[in-house]
């Protein structure tokens, strides 16, 4: 039996789906489950309600045209959320592939492809916030990390730096902070609301967690959009935003990984200009060294000194290159490699 698992699992879905399953391994927060129907992946929930979320929300993606996502399977009745010693557990087919690399720009622009068909998909849902005072949650989520990076940022500082990722943090404390506190002023002044109003008539969902880790690209090319735990009622733009976010690192801030990408997206789905202008003007805020400081401090699972640490260090190897990035506004709409495309909403 493998570690941190019930011990009951394996016999309640092999009686569930009456099959035999050789052998289960674990793999980030789920259970790869080798059986003599296919390789599965097996997750459980806490809440019933967010395992028959997911498990709903695939199904009508499949139906809306978007294939590039996780199966679920159903016992003979076509249940598929299964109670078990108080959890309540998933079995999706195993999509034999390899996690994409923000580093391949081929893998980007898979990714953004893909991207682009999930937001095709992803409309026509209830949404779930109301328009009046309402914030983007992306702000919100925004305002807090720089709130508890300025905190973490005061605590070294008092203290000391104990160890070299400290060191790195306070000297770029002052960078940071002041990049943070000029996106968010920035964004206030941006057609937010209209977009917002948009998602809310289209009733549009944002998957909020494009990492590339969640993308998964086949030998043959094809690439699917994993981990639907995350989506949500929101702008699409968040998710564009923080694409763009995590793959200019990867690419040394090249203006033409950003061209290839949007490009890649757009013969998709199309964005209007002023999209592309708020994503450009979004990305000033450094998200990256926010999410990975904040995360860490917070023992929040995946977020490792190590890591974090050779992030700060890319960030900082690049800064001149992503100074440039951020100044290059009018070449960007200026010059449109996407050229015919029409931008419509």
């Amino acid at each position: 039996m493998t570690s941190g698992m019930d011990k009951t699992l394996v016999p309640n879905l092999e009686r569930i789906f009456r099959c035999h399953i050789h052998g289960v391994k674990p793999q980030r927060k789920v259970w790869l489950a080798k059986s003599d129907r296919g390789l599965w992946i097996v997750k459980g929930y806490s809440q019933r309600e967010k395992a028959e979320w997911v498990t709903r929300l695939s199904v009508m993606l499949h139906e809306k045209g978007f294939y590039h996502t996780v199966q679920y399977l159903g016992n003979a009745e076509g249940e598929k959320v299964f109670p078990i010693a108080g959890r309540y557990y998933t079995v999706m087919k195993a999509i034999i592939a390899r996690e994409a690399n923000n580093a391949s720009l081929y893998d980007v622009k898979r990714s953004a492809a893909t991207l682009a068909r999930f937001h095709q998909a992803a409309k026509g849902f209830p949404a779930v916030f109301t328009l009046a005072g309402y914030k983007p949650p992306l702000l919100e989520k925004w305002e807090g990390r720089l709130e508890e990076f300025n905190r973490i940022v005061s605590k070294i500082a008092r203290r000391g730096p104990q160890n070299r990722l400290e060191q790195i943090v306070l000297g770029l404390a002052e960078q940071v902070r002041n990049d943070a506190e000029q996106a968010l002023e920035s964004s206030y002044k941006m057609p937010l609301a209209a977009e917002m109003q948009q998602a809310a008539i289209r009733g549009t969902l944002a998957h909020h967690d494009v990492a590339s880790h969640n993308f998964l690209i086949t030998k043959a090319g094809s690439c699917y959009l994993i981990d639907l735990d995350t989506v949500g009622s929101d702008m699409q733009l968040t998710d564009l935003v923080q694409f763009f976010g995590r793959m200019l690192l990867m690419q040394g801030y090249s203006l033409y990984a950003f061209y290839e990408a949007i490009d890649a997206y757009n013969k998709i789905k199309p964005l209007r200009e002023t999209q592309i202008w708020m994503i450009h003007q979004l990305l000033r805020y450094p998200d990256n060294i926010l999410r990975e400081v904040t995360g860490m401090y917070a023992k929040r699972p995946g977020y490792r000194a190590r890591n974090v640490q050779q992030l700060l260090l890319l960030e900082r190897r690049y800064q001149e290159e992503r100074e440039r990035f951020l100044a290059a506004e009018g070449q960007i709409l200026q010059r449109t490699p996407w050229g015919a495309y029409h931008f419509v909403g």
